[in-house]
């Protein structure tokens, strides 16, 4: 077979080195494995190989593999590993989500796959097979008026065909529906028939869907044109506590001058909304708002970007401005400074020194006629005392200096931030949010928000897209919120019945990237940077572990 990941083993069944066959396997397994490699570890330790078989199958972390064993040079031997091709089991589940019952059978009319409405309707339960057995089998009908039945006969199509039936074992009483069938041919051979049903019940709630559905879109459509966004102001602050009214106070302020200000607050508090604000309320309005994330960009592109390029000065170099030159007139948002290189802020520091620069590779003397805004998500002068900070240039960049609340400061503004989102969005959804239970806000108030107002904007995003009614409840809320009312996993009794040492560290592992996300505010450099491992390992966790947020 061919293989996504080869490994070789040793006389005693160590891994000594892999292979790969898949760009995607070895992104989503390389740095792991190679580690396994790297460490010899014995492939039957590594995974769940079953007894004296050279093939079959395994499943290892949630995913299922094809095996094989050859044998390798030196008594060795070579085991081949093939992921299984995961599109019919995405099939069914996306099946599963439709509200319809839908069921498909071969030419022969034996069962091949019935969605969760279907086993519903028909009162089969969830670990009951039906793969492979003849509808007559299973249900008490006569043949001549089975819908799907005779769509394979006549292969035609048999629509909104009313019909009453039961099911051999499951239900006692009849079952009223309306069913179509289509059979379903390749390149003009029967393959078979897929059946959709509809009880009353479906009908009734499809109908209440379809009309919340066209109000919705009535609603939408009778609206005016939706502006589109032209940047921040200090409108979009919102709250009314007092550390939040005092920022904003002290940037309407400064707006007019040309100081340099140094913004100072964690990931999420609205930092580039305080620098668009700031700029539309300057002198400088007129002239263009630029922003580079400085944490973004890796370290061999930000130079040029910044500073702009001559042709020549590189291969494949061209005349091109940087944002120095663009924002000439306007303002430039230096975003999260601090995590830039101390090679470059001294280029920075010359660059607001000299009120000049060249692009690289250039010898012309361009002027300087920029409003520099920068910021830090971190403590300034804890930077500047680890020395990733440069002391001058941070007094020549905090002329002026705001700090931004965290959301857990200032949780007096929840509810105010809740409702103008839920407003903001409300037109994205047939069902727009206008109730939240106590329970919620409870929950909210107690999480620590590392994320700040981005996250509770995610959380509350998250909630519309799976609420059903116009009422948020708890059930709506991220998993990993609900998670915290529960016993922390260093208070309860571990069950080693159930789980071997592996499994054990893997949910520890898990614990403890989930923490240091949260506790970074989910950046992924800074939360590898804390870890200690390189930014790949951590996307590989995370990935392994699946910390989506």
């Amino acid at each position: 077979m061919l293989y996504d990941i080869l490994f070789t083993l040793d006389q005693s069944g160590r891994l000594v080195s892999v292979a790969w066959g898949s760009k995607e396997a070895e992104d989503l397994y390389r740095d792991l494995f190679e580690s396994w490699a790297a460490n010899r570890r014995p492939a039957d330790a590594a995974f769940a190989l079953p007894s004296g078989k050279d093939s079959g199958q395994l499943l290892w972390d949630e995913s299922a593999f094809h095996f094989q064993f050859l044998p390798a040079p030196e008594d060795g031997r070579w085991l081949l590993l093939k992921q299984k091709d995961p599109r019919p089991y995405l099939l069914a589940r996306a099946l599963d989500q439709i509200s319809d019952g839908v069921q498909i059978y071969d030419k022969n009319a034996c069962a091949v796959y019935f969605n969760k409405a279907s086993r519903g309707i028909s009162h089969i339960p969830s670990g009951v097979s039906v793969e492979g057995r003849h509808l007559l089998d299973m249900y008490n009908l006569d043949e001549s008026i089975s819908t799907t039945m005779t769509a394979l006969q006549t292969q035609a199509p048999v629509i909104d065909r009313v019909d009453s039936f039961r099911t051999s074992e499951f239900s006692t009483v009849p079952i009223a529906s309306a069913n179509t069938s289509y059979p379903i041919f390749r390149e003009g051979e029967l393959l078979g028939a897929v059946v959709f049903e509809q009880t009353a019940e479906i009908v009734e709630k499809n109908l209440k869907k379809m009309e919340a559905t066209r109000r919705a879109l009535s609603s939408f459509q009778n609206k005016p044109p939706k502006v589109s966004f032209s940047g921040y102001t200090f409108d979009n602050v919102i709250g009314s506590s007092p550390k939040l009214r005092e920022a904003v106070e002290l940037a309407r302020r400064v707006a007019p001058q040309d100081s340099p200000i140094l913004l100072v607050g964690e990931t999420g508090t609205g930092k580039e909304i305080f620098a668009q604000s700031i700029h539309r309320a300057s002198r400088r309005r007129g002239g263009k708002f630029l922003a580079i994330n400085c944490a973004a960009v890796p370290e061999t592109l930000i130079e040029s970007l910044l500073f702009g390029t001559k042709k020549g000065s590189f291969t494949g170099s061209e005349d091109k401005a940087g944002y120095f030159e663009e924002a000439s007139g306007g303002t430039l948002f230096l975003d999260e400074l601090n995590s830039m290189s101390l090679a470059m802020q001294s280029k920075i520091l010359r660059v607001l020194q000299e009120k000049t620069f060249r692009r690289v590779g250039g010898h012309q003397e361009l002027k300087l006629d920029v409003r520099i805004i920068s910021s830090c998500n971190e403590d300034p002068f804890k930077n500047i005392s680890e020395n990733t900070f440069r002391r001058d240039l941070f007094y020549r960049l905090s002329t002026v200096m705001i700090e931004l609340p965290p959301l857990r400061e200032h949780l007096e503004d929840l509810e105010e931030l809740i409702r103008y989102h839920l407003e903001a969005t409300a037109y994205q959804f047939v069902r727009s949010v206008t109730q939240i239970e106590p329970e919620v806000y409870a929950l909210l108030r107690a999480y620590h928000w590392p994320g700040n107002v981005r996250e509770l904007f995610h959380v509350l995003d998250y909630a519309q897209n799976v609420t059903d009614s116009e009422v948020m409840e708890a059930r709506h809320l991220p998993p990993y919120l609900l998670k915290r009312r529960a016993s922390t996993p260093n208070t309860q009794t571990i069950d080693f019945s159930r789980k071997d040492l592996q499994s054990l560290m893997d949910d520890y592992e898990r614990e403890i990237i989930a923490q240091a996300l949260e506790h970074c505010g989910y950046n992924i450099s800074q939360t590898a940077k804390t870890l200690g491992i390189l930014r790949q390992s951590l996307q590989y966790r995370i990935r392994k572990y699946g910390l989506i947020f």
